[in-house]
């Protein structure tokens, strides 16, 4: 509680972050504690709101920023990052890569984690606070804009020579197939401290499930735009 980016940013980073696990990315562990009876301070010396809190696991040795690719090549999956496009464009995540046309237009490679395991590395996804809305959930999930936003998220530019159609492709028919139940299930697990309000958490719910439809259409037109990415 008493994130500076509001509490249902807290809400976002919890589905973004069950969501991400759900379609196969690597996530950092992470659960929810009740601080009624614990006193944390964050780095900065600010000390939490009592009530529920995100905690996610320290991974120790990581790297970050990889933009001259110096981990890509040596991916153990490399549909990892096919799958991360789809994601971040699923959840309309600005806060890794945002579409060219986005405010905010600089990549923000801090929040793309690789771990090293056994000569090989393996990409993590993580913080999902800025997921699903700019302001607020009851504004930003009202009308269609979420559902027919056509920008790509996520899509770095050093990612385009290890991804290809057919992993696009899969990525998205992944995302697709996520059944409501699951995407229900999730959100009514925000603990309600956090917010939103029934009526929105049901939009909520719905929006995803819609946008998941259209993933495809939107990662396809923008990357693979004669139908093939000649990689």
């Amino acid at each position: 509680m008493g994130n500076r980016q509001g509490d249902e940013s807290l809400a976002c980073e919890l589905v973004g972050s069950e969501l991400a696990s759900l379609v196969g990315l690597s996530v950092p562990p992470f659960a929810i504690i009740d601080l009624q009876d614990l006193e944390i301070n964050t780095l900065s010396g600010r000390r939490l709101g009592m009530g529920p809190a995100f905690i996610s696991k320290d991974q120790g040795m990581v790297i970050t920023a990889d933009a001259e690719g110096s981990c890509l090549g040596r991916l153990r999956r490399r549909s990892d990052l096919s799958l991360l496009i789809a994601f971040d464009t699923w959840v309309r995540n600005p806060d890794r890569c945002p579409p060219p046309d986005h405010a905010e237009q600089l990549p923000n490679r801090d929040n793309l984690m690789f771990r090293k395991s056994r000569g090989w590395y393996e990409l993590m996804a993580f913080d999902h606070t800025h997921c699903f809305m700019v302001a607020e959930l009851e504004t930003d999930l009202q009308g269609d804009h979420f559902v027919d936003d056509s920008g790509v998220y996520g899509a770095f530019p050093e990612f385009r020579p290890y991804i290809d159609e057919a992993s696009l492709r899969a990525a998205c028919a992944t995302i697709a197939s996520i059944d409501e139940a699951q995407v229900l299930e999730i959100i009514a697990a925000v603990p309600h401290p956090w917010g939103p309000t029934q009526a929105v958490r049901e939009r909520w719910a719905q929006q995803i499930i819609n946008r998941a439809a259209r993933v495809e259409e939107y990662v396809i037109s923008a990357l693979v735009p004669q139908g093939q990415l000649g990689v």
